[in-house]
């Protein structure tokens, strides 16, 4: 078989947006999102939240033939639109919260523009953002955020004044984030929150709703670990203060760990926040991901004499058409694991988290692998399989880089060193052997061994129960790390 027709799919959900749709696994948290049950999405990175944000997306027609407009708040690919407020960020989570609110007014706003529905009180509501300048002829995403922030910044400024200030002059436009007094109300103004309670009622005349999507969050605000902090916790008071409108929802997609951070130190809203889900990866779910995936290649249909349908919705026809392409073992022998866990175990992380995008990219180096090997007429295929034990093992070292350059490197720059430190050593450590890599004091071991533990470069269980700071098979290949203990068990 030609291998150079054959294609398993990228590893990033937004770099195959429309053929995604083909071979998606529709779990329970996708039948769950789409029925309007679930309002946050939690995984971790590479589990498939983008995956679940594209597929929504792209159904927006089907969604808003049933009356669901349906407005993404970031842009799916390239420079996030949040970009400009690292500059001058909003000087509080306060702050931060009238530029939400009147973000997801202008959003609103926009979509019943571009459908000509805009009447009523939402006239009213574009009216008042027109006059504050947050609403142009020709409008951006970037646009809206620049706008709202400015908005927020001098407004909250103003109303900050002892007695309340004076806006006129300063803010342009009849929009407040305190509720008016009686004065400003017989001049026409309106607190931001007002303005939402209009909007809401005006769509739920019109018998229509709307989803705003938050997604790429993680790197909305990367480069700042507090503007992050306090931008993701002023969205979950917002979503908290927006959860009684019946036609306004925040959808929101959030890697885990910065879920973990922005709320351990203790955030109220967190235990009102129940509308969720978080993204977890079973070994069936897996199977039957990398399967149609395998079943979207005509030249495999054809050539092992299989029906698409008829395996996709069969566990036992995927494993056996998976063991029909691949070999049954890597490592052969009467103790050795099979094929599909033995990749598994080498895309596990320290949490045990298995995330889609690694386990997709395995797979795709095992076909760039073998492709090579043909080319020089190199293959040691097995019978009927179009994969090699070899091209398998030769794709771990891939793998590992990607993880630890693109991940591991990029998002946790001050653990660079110490990470780096471990080359060639042995896979389980303990505090003693790690003080003695890094020349570290044993206070300072442990703080540093618990970060690493922390993002799952440490395996938490052994840390936890055993005192035991062991490397997961993912990261080993990249650092040259062999299996083992780097100290003596005493008898």
């Amino acid at each position: 078989m030609d291998l150079s027709l054959v294609t398993f799919g990228d590893r990033v959900a937004e770099n195959e947006a429309a053929q995604l749709a083909s071979y998606f696994v529709k779990t329970d948290d996708w039948t769950q999102l789409r029925a309007g049950n679930i309002d946050v999405v939690f995984g971790a990175k590479g589990a498939g939240k983008s995956a679940l944000y594209t597929l929504l997306n792209q159904e927006a027609e089907s969604f808003e033939a049933s009356g669901i407009l349906l407005m993404s708040a970031e842009k799916p690919t390239g420079q996030t639109v949040f970009s400009e407020i690292r500059n001058e960020p909003p000087t509080s989570e306060a702050e931060f919260v009238g530029l939400w609110k009147i973000y997801i007014c202008q959003l609103i706003v926009e979509a019943l523009v571009q459908r000509g529905r805009c009447t009523g009180e939402a006239e009213v509501v574009r009216q008042r953002l027109v006059e504050a300048e947050l609403i142009e002829e020709h409008n951006t995403l970037k646009r809206f955020v620049n706008s709202a922030m400015r908005f927020a910044r001098s407004a909250f400024r103003i109303e900050s004044l002892e007695g309340g200030g004076s806006i006129a002059g300063e803010v342009t436009g009849k929009i407040t984030f305190r509720t008016p007094d009686t004065a400003r109300r017989k001049l026409g103004f309106f607190s931001v929150d007002e303005l939402l309670e209009k909007l809401n009622g005006y769509l739920v005349g019109e018998k229509l709703s709307t989803w705003l999507l938050f997604d790429r969050l993680d790197v909305a605000f990367d480069e700042d670990p507090e503007l992050e902090k306090y931008a993701l916790r002023a969205l979950f008071k917002t979503y908290r203060d927006v959860e009684d409108l019946d036609a306004v929802f925040l959808k929101i997609f959030l890697r885990d760990d910065i879920w973990k951070k922005i709320t351990d130190d203790g955030f109220r809203e967190s235990s009102h926040i129940t509308r969720t889900t978080t993204i977890k990866w079973s070994h069936q779910g897996l199977l039957n991901l990398i399967v149609n995936r395998i079943l979207r290649n005509s030249p495999i249909c054809e050539s092992y004499k299989v029906e698409s349908g008829e395996v996709s919705n069969d566990q036992a026809k995927q494993l056996e058409l998976y063991y029909r392409i691949f070999p049954e073992q890597v490592d052969v022998g009467e103790k050795q694991s099979q094929t599909f866990d033995w990749i598994l175990n080498r895309v596990r992380d320290g949490f045990g988290n298995i995330a889609p995008r690694e386990f997709i990219h395995f797979h795709n180096e095992i076909l760039n692998n073998q492709k090579s090997a043909n080319g020089i007429g190199a293959s040691k295929a097995d019978a009927e399989n179009l994969f090699s034990r070899q091209a398998i093992k030769d794709s771990t070292f891939e793998v590992s880089k990607v993880r630890i350059e693109q991940n591991l490197f990029a998002e946790y720059a001050g653990l660079k060193s110490f990470i780096l430190g471990l080359e060639k050593s042995k896979a389980e450590q303990n505090l003693d052997t790690l003080g003695a890599i890094w020349s570290t004091s044993v206070d300072e071991t442990k703080r540093l061994a618990g970060e690493l533990v922390a993002i799952g470069f440490f395996e938490n269980r052994a840390a936890k129960d055993e005192g035991i700071y062991k490397v997961p098979f993912l990261y080993r290949p990249y650092l040259e790390i062999t299996q083992g203990k780097a100290f003596t068990v005493s008898s």
